[in-house]
């Protein structure tokens, strides 16, 4: 105790007689200042980096197992309370506020500063190339971020309006009044345009090698996994689309509106020529031409099969597609399917993208009936409880097996623009303004669905004579089918308005153990109120200022 009460008393000392100063005095942090890194042309574009890195580059599959397409069996995910009514303000797992407020300020940053930077090309022409390329891209993110604002947060508010999210266009000093109100709907879609519009003045369709290095080496190839003009003309009809659709017409937007945008993707990317039947698995080649926008090719990876293997294969099968999902994918012929139909004589694409019970896969057979192992429903903890397994996005040739001395792993790949998707809205806008058969844009709605149903091996039979009502049907049951766990369903369904699927019980599949009898089951009901029509606004941020709410949170 002694020895303890003399070594503070010569801190104490020491402290006093080196001088106050010194030790009050605060050391150099290693930030660096708005100067220093305007300075440094790298540094500078590291802004720009700071937004791509908030991109996502896994499938987590919340999307699905948040709507009726899927159920997890992790007993620890954020969705499970979030489907049984505990979706609000406090609790919301698919709203992205504070990550895309965080990204902005980068991009506003890098926008406002970007004049002063010397960015030290070979020549003036790449300087000049170099600089439009990113204040593009700059202009291109920030309508990508605006719009996952939108998708999560817009909605009526309490006060009765249609509202989307606070607008920041600029960086904010101390001095800056902080308490932005939520715009209309109308005025932020129109800022997510004229942010895509700024992007198209100097973005590519694609990034490209032209033969003349000294453009290539700033706009070339190099660039793929950069957003590109493709990407913005798809994010311009994705956002109108939204804004025409029911549950946000009130904006003005219209459906002819809608439709034009998608139809200058399709002009702008070889129309319908080269659909592919290879296209129904573009996450297996880098390359696909369905692919837009996606990050770069990670090898050796095993962390989306851990999640999703069957337990027979080593993995936890977190993603349970339902029976409400694989009852969606028709017949062979293109009629609709009863639900609990045969798995023979279906559309292909069930096969591709759902395991269920016979599926041959990794050099095995995957049974779910009753009594027939771990990969049975109930069976294991990480059995699947709907008696389905996720197939889509995961690599066939992946070994988790604990016995080998190191894993396989496979290629991974996050796909931010699908033509596929591009295809769809105009299929849907085109339908809705001007039905099945009339063109806009050189394209008719039915005509692209045949175009759809062609790739995938499905006659067109079906599709002949149906009413707009009807081709509205196939078209939404398209999406659910081509999109599937890529991030639309939860919301498709609240865009549309229809509050009656988003409250579907997920069913699935009980098999007997002779494999004929089978049941459709219950497996989870779904909770949502009809203001779930809508996302919230962060309880924490409605705290901070007069900050108007959407209704019923």
């Amino acid at each position: 105790m002694k020895t303890r009460i003399l070594i503070i008393m010569v801190l104490f000392f020491s402290l006093i007689f080196t001088g106050c100063q010194d030790y009050l005095e605060p050391n150099d942090d290693n930030r660096l200042t708005l100067d220093v890194v305007l300075s440094n042309p790298e540094f500078a574009e590291g802004f720009i980096m700071k937004a791509y890195r908030g991109l996502p580059t896994n499938y987590n599959f919340n999307e699905a197992v948040a709507s009726d397409d899927a159920v997890t069996n992790d007993p620890a995910s954020n969705i499970v309370s979030m489907v049984n009514g505990g979706w609000n303000a406090q609790n919301n797992p698919v709203g992205t506020w504070g990550g895309a407020f965080e990204r902005i300020l980068y991009i506003n940053t890098f926008l406002e500063s970007m004049e002063n930077v010397e960015w030290s090309w070979e020549n003036t022409m790449q300087n000049d190339l170099f600089a439009k390329k990113l204040r593009a891209e700059a202009h291109a993110l920030r309508a990508w971020y605006n719009f996952q604002l939108l998708q999560a947060h817009a909605g009526v508010g309490t006060n009765g309006e249609l509202l989307g999210f606070p607008i920041v266009s600029e960086v904010l000093d101390q001095e800056d009044n902080y308490e932005i109100p939520r715009s209309s709907f109308a005025d932020c879609v129109e800022f997510i345009l004229s942010d895509c519009d700024e992007a198209l003045k100097a973005l590519p369709n694609k990034w490209e090698d032209t033969g003349d290095a000294l453009v290539d080496q700033v706009n070339g190839e190099r660039n793929t996994n950069r957003i590109n003009g493709l990407a913005v003309r798809l994010l311009k009809s994705r956002v109108t689309l939204y804004a025409a659709s029911p549950s946000y017409s009130a904006s003005g937007f219209t459906m002819q509106e809608a439709a034009e945008m998608a139809a200058d993707v399709l002009n702008s990317n070889g129309g319908l020529d080269g659909l592919k039947f290879s296209d129904l698995e573009f996450y297996n080649d880098p390359a696909s031409s369905e692919i837009i926008w996606a990050t770069a090719r990670q090898t050796n990876q095993t962390n989306w099969e851990r999640d999703n293997f069957p337990p027979s294969l080593f993995g936890e099968g977190k993603t349970g597609p339902s029976q409400n999902l694989v009852d969606a994918f028709p017949m062979a012929d293109g009629t609709p399917a009863q639900p609990g139909a045969s798995y023979e004589n279906r559309d292909p694409r069930l096969a591709k993208y759902i395991l269920y019970n016979g599926t041959s896969y990794h050099g095995g057979t995957i049974y779910t009936y009753s009594g027939s192992g771990i990969d049975a429903p109930g069976t294991d903890k990480f059995s699947t409880k709907t008696g389905y397994y996720l197939r889509k996005f995961l690599q066939e040739g992946v070994d988790i097996d604990p016995a080998l001395s190191s894993p396989v792993g496979g290629q991974h790949f996050y796909t931010y623009a699908r033509y596929t998707e591009a295809l769809l809205n105009f299929a849907e806008a085109a339908n809705e303004a001007v039905g099945p058969n009339d063109v806009i844009g050189g394209y008719a709605a039915a005509q692209i669905i045949e175009a759809l149903w062609h790739r995938a091996g499905i006659p067109n039979t079906y599709l002949a004579g149906l009413d707009q009502a009807g081709l509205r049907e196939v078209i939404r049951n398209e999406r659910r089918i081509e999109l599937c766990f890529e991030g639309h369903r939860f919301w498709d369904i609240r865009r549309w308005g229809l509050t009656d699927v988003m409250n579907e019980t997920a069913k699935g599949i009980s098999i007997a153990p002779d494999q004929v009898s089978m049941s459709v089951v219950n497996v989870e009901a779904r909770n949502y109120d009809s203001h779930h029509k809508f996302g919230p606004i962060p309880y924490a941020e409605t705290l901070k200022y007069d900050l108007i709410q959407n209704e019923g949170y």
